[in-house]
């Protein structure tokens, strides 16, 4: 058995961000990633829930059940291009306009790199999620060096698509640590599928095609 090595998290960066297209049991697409912005931050928590039921005078059942995770994210301000893909709503790069219309928040994937203490990077991708938050706050220069940043709450939920690599289970998040034969910029370059991934080109089409007709078949 391997010697325990003590290691703290310490080291955050790339947060990258793809808008959901489709998340079927058989199928999950979406669009190319795009940077989201600076981070500063990114803390989870899990939502968890248990019930005893006693029976003969003694706890005899423990119920457990699982709801959304939540992430807070601190970054710095974003393009309007990509609050556009958080919100909803339409963002004009040419002409700088921003429109304030109702909000359609669709479902979203985020990606980040996280480091240990021993300098050991992590891969994340958090599957599908619903991002709040995100208001400016705007103040006055005065002699001091404040600034102000952004805060973000991610809600994310189990895919309905099933991973064969993860026993035929959907996922909330999925990770790999650095230096295998993963490198950043494949795991980034579209959200990672650990199920398509390491096949070639060529068969990564036709496995999606697959998947696209069983989807629409019923998987019959």
């Amino acid at each position: 058995m391997a010697e325990n090595i003590f290691k703290n998290l310490r080291g955050l960066r790339k947060l990258m961000i793809a808008t959901l297209t489709a998340d079927t049991e058989a199928s999950l697409t979406y669009d190319t990633p795009v940077r989201f912005a600076g981070v500063k931050e990114i803390g989870g928590e899990a939502e968890e829930s248990s019930a005893t039921d006693y029976y003969d005078n003694q706890a005899a059942i423990v119920v457990t059940a699982e709801g959304a995770d939540t992430y807070s994210l601190i970054t710095t301000v974003l393009e309007d291009i990509v609050r556009g893909k958080i919100e909803g709503r339409k963002a004009d790069e040419e002409t700088g306009e921003y429109f304030g219309t109702p909000l359609k928040r669709p479902y979203v994937a985020i990606g980040f790199i996280a480091t240990d203490t021993e300098g050991t990077d992590w891969y994340y991708w958090v599957y599908k999620n619903k991002i709040t938050g995100g208001k400016e706050k705007h103040i006055t220069q005065d002699d001091g060096t404040e600034t102000t940043n952004l805060e973000w709450t991610a809600t994310s939920i189990y895919t309905q698509h099933r991973f064969a690599k993860a026993d035929n289970e959907p996922m909330k998040f999925y990770r790999i640590k650095a230096g295998g034969t993963v490198t950043e910029q494949k795991f980034f370059e579209k959200v990672y599928d650990p199920d398509t991934a390491s096949l070639p080109a060529s068969y990564q089409s036709n496995v999606k095609e697959t998947k696209t007709e069983k989807s629409v078949s019923g998987g019959n």
